[in-house]
């Protein structure tokens, strides 16, 4: 009988100071835990380096801006993983008269709107991808405290 060898790999996500950690980075990778965000509905629908409460608001609408590319300014890109499916294009009248076209993603359980893109499919296509307000939460069955603020 051939000799069976097994091959796995165990990571971590407990910062720097685990052993997986330490070599995550000596191999070029992020020593920051991943973060999970759910939609309302308790489905996954995104993993990120960063928390929401970090990532920038856009002026316009206040939704929470991803990089996708680095910049030529140095500024890095946001890693993340969307689990979302893609909805319609809609065309959006701004306040100030201009128009928008966005390229909305929804859950893929319940298809509440989770965010957008200004530039066509597929994800992550673009240099930025938005987060709607109150679309996403860190507990899971909970909603966030942007879910429910009064238009």
């Amino acid at each position: 009988m051939p000799k069976i060898v097994s091959r796995s790999v165990i990571s971590s996500s407990d910062g720097p100071s685990s052993a997986t950690g330490a070599g995550n980075a000596a191999a070029g990778g992020s020593t920051q835990p991943l973060r999970i965000f759910y939609c309302l509905c308790g489905d996954f629908a995104l993993v990120c380096d960063q928390s929401l409460d970090e990532l920038p608001k856009r002026p316009l609408d206040g939704a929470r801006v991803m990089r996708c590319l680095d910049s030529p300014k140095g500024t890095k890109k946001t890693t993340f993983k969307l689990s979302a499916r893609q909805g319609k294009q809609i065309m959006l009248r701004r306040p100030d008269g201009t128009l928008e076209k966005q390229y909305r993603f929804h859950c893929s359980r319940c298809d509440l709107p989770l965010g957008y893109e200004v530039t066509p499919p597929p994800l992550k296509s673009g240099k930025f991808t938005y987060i709607l307000p109150g679309a996403l939460t860190e507990v899971q069955g909970t909603a966030p405290p942007d879910a429910l603020l009064e238009a």
